[in-house]
């Protein structure tokens, strides 16, 4: 994403992107506890962009890039990858899941395939290779889930978690779902489930500005008990 400072009140760029995921990304780790299983999950629209045309694939909004297609899709492998080392240093296994937004809806797959190629031979590490637009996993009693956000509410995408995952839903009392796609943070409890709206990495672009989007940039790493559920939080912001 490109992000004129005068306009926006944040400059941003692609190589500024790279810095910014490596270093948040380290200090949330820094700052967790070793676990047997991290998580890396991106829930969609890693890429501002799909292709050359730098425009949302269904509506055909015009979006500010940085750069070539190119150079965006080698600073998001290369971010991601960092992020996987930086994790698999610390933690006995490393899942990852790259989930489509309805910026990327097909260009995640470039990433997703190649950090899946990149640690082939990396039995610590699985990148996984889903085609589907939901993740689920569930960990003792926990279950945890997400989806990029576009295209369902809230309560309904719950709703179809406790459908079709009938029998996670079953064993587990624990239940946690998580949202991008309109980055700012807004959570709610659900019967059963906490659904939980989370704020973009970026910061805001032209088009979020002139709507008035007063979201502001975030990441977070959060630990679970298999038989507590959510026990440690911890956010970067700056």
């Amino acid at each position: 994403m490109l992000s004129w400072g005068k306009e926006t009140g944040e400059a941003y760029d692609t190589d500024m992107a790279v810095r910014k995921v490596q270093s948040w990304i380290g200090q949330l780790i820094s700052s967790s506890p070793p676990a047997k299983t991290a998580v890396i999950l991106d829930t969609g629209d890693l890429t501002h962009n799909q292709d050359q045309t730098n425009q949302t694939p269904r509506s055909k909004h015009v979006l500010d890039v940085d750069g070539r297609y190119f150079k965006v899709l080698e600073a998001s492998i290369t971010a991601l990858a960092t992020a996987i080392d930086l994790a698999l240093a610390k933690h006995e296994r490393v899942n990852v899941r790259i989930l489509p937004g309805n910026h990327n809806q097909d260009g995640y797959l470039a990433v997703m395939f190649a950090l899946a190629e990149r640690y082939r031979n990396e039995p610590r590490i699985d990148v996984q290779k889903e085609p589907g637009e939901l993740f689920v996993m569930d960990w003792g009693k926990v279950l945890l889930a997400a989806h990029h956000g576009h295209g369902a509410k809230a309560q309904q995408m719950v709703m179809f978690l406790a459908d079709q995952y009938a029998e996670q839903w079953g064993r587990t009392r624990f239940r946690y779902m998580f949202s991008g796609h309109l980055h700012h943070h807004k959570s709610q409890e659900f019967s059963g489930c906490v659904w939980e709206q989370l704020r973009a990495v970026a910061p805001r672009d032209a088009y979020a500005v002139v709507h008035a989007y007063a979201g502001r940039a975030e990441m977070q790493a959060i630990t679970y008990s298999k038989e507590h559920g959510e026990v440690q939080r911890v956010k970067v912001a700056a």
